[in-house]
């Protein structure tokens, strides 16, 4: 009778998983033939509780879907619940594809001599392992649409917001800004008085006035990326009846209202404004070529972790040449958030990510989007 080997795909889903879980099966029929069978939490870590698992067919999965075929959610039973419930499944060895709150469920499943390994996952970039799961086809994503949206601000003369998924940290507005063109972005990591922010973008405006005219006439737009958890003291706060909180008690923040505020204010300066939000897409768009690579790479890592009886680690990427290797690190040391400010990726004054960004992450970026745009290149020929 074949062991088990249960993947625990937890918390928000990414674009990326079924690749990983593709690589992951190919790897076991190359290295242990017939000796585990995949098999998945049914709906996380609660579903696994309640509900058992569920086979992992590898004619069932679609890598370039995004999502989840095996299911996920943010509940965190106890970690004694999960060990009872691997125990009750029969489960050789797990592998939790999450970010850094699972990821220290995940440590302390393997301090109690359960046997799990980590998949470095979330869209927000923002583990201590460096490049995760998830986070490029994001970014990639999401840069392509703040280059589209310069087509409406130069239209209509209007600041053009683009706000993103981004509680507390801000590698995704860092790279999406960037990477999309865009003239500043107001970030999370630090809170502003919205008359410094309005002068920093009101400063883009002027610059591209005297840049871009139209028949003569100099064009009044600037296009600005913005996080969902950005803090500018002007903001209110949404009413009591329209917040709610997740499953592990945070506040659900609420980028469409930060819009429509940050419109407000704009307006009040004397400007024409618009938003528009891009948060479930960053992870149901189809992965990226790179990403899928990454994912299999991640996967294939983590069945030889099984297979050379290596746990409590998770993998991670090292720089190599013009791209990436596996490698290894113990899960405690994984499942750390990382801020993006003391990197140095990102003027905070300025408003405007750094050189140093592009440096140390052009080759995560460079096959999905190019190099940095130019913003002559986002403008209409004729201006």
């Amino acid at each position: 009778m074949r062991e088990r080997i249960c993947l625990i795909t937890a918390g928000g889903h990414i674009s990326s998983f079924h690749a990983a879980m593709k690589k992951m099966h190919e790897t076991l029929e190359k290295n242990a033939p017939g000796r585990f069978n995949l098999v998945g939490a049914n709906g996380g870590l609660e579903g696994l509780v309640k509900y058992g698992v569920i086979p992992i067919k590898y004619e069932d999965i679609e890598e370039d879907r995004a999502g989840s075929l095996i299911g996920c959610d943010r509940k965190v039973p106890e970690v004694g619940e999960i060990a009872n419930a691997l125990k009750k499944n029969q489960i050789y060895a797990t592998i939790m594809m999450g970010g850094d709150d699972h990821l220290k469920d995940t440590a302390q499943l393997s301090k109690l001599g359960i046997k799990v390994v980590g998949y470095p996952k979330t869209m927000d970039g923002d583990l201590a392992s460096g490049v995760t799961l998830g986070y490029e086809s994001a970014v990639s994503f999401a840069a392509i649409q703040v280059r589209n949206h310069f087509n409406t601000a130069m239209t209509f003369e209007r600041i053009f917001y683009i706000g993103l998924f981004g509680r507390n940290t801000d590698w995704v507005p860092c790279a999406v800004s960037l990477y999309g063109g865009a003239d500043r972005c107001i970030p999370c990591e630090e809170e502003y008085e919205w008359d410094y922010v309005a002068e920093k973008i009101e400063t883009s405006v002027k610059e591209n006035q005297e840049r871009y005219k139209r028949n003569g006439k100099g064009l009044k737009f600037a296009v600005v990326v913005y996080s969902e958890g950005a803090e500018i003291k002007a903001i209110d706060e949404p009413s009591e009846k329209h917040s709610s909180r997740d499953q592990r008690g945070h506040v659900r923040l609420q980028p469409e209202w930060v819009g429509l505020e940050l419109v407000r204010l704009t307006k009040a300066k004397g400007y024409d404004a618009c938003f528009q939000t891009y948060t479930y897409s960053l992870r149901d768009c189809p992965p990226t070529e790179t990403d899928k690579k990454l994912s299999r790479m991640a996967g294939e890592e983590c069945i030889n972790m099984i297979l050379q009886d290596d746990f409590g680690k998770c993998a991670v990427f090292l720089a190599s040449g013009d791209f990436y290797i596996t490698s290894r690190e113990l899960l405690e040391k994984v499942a750390i958030q990382k801020k993006l400010k003391p990197e140095g990726y990102f003027d905070y004054k300025e408003l405007k990510p750094t050189e140093k960004f592009v440096n140390d992450y052009s080759r995560l970026f460079k096959h999905s989007l190019g190099n940095c745009p130019n913003k002559d290149s986002l403008v209409y020929k004729n201006l």
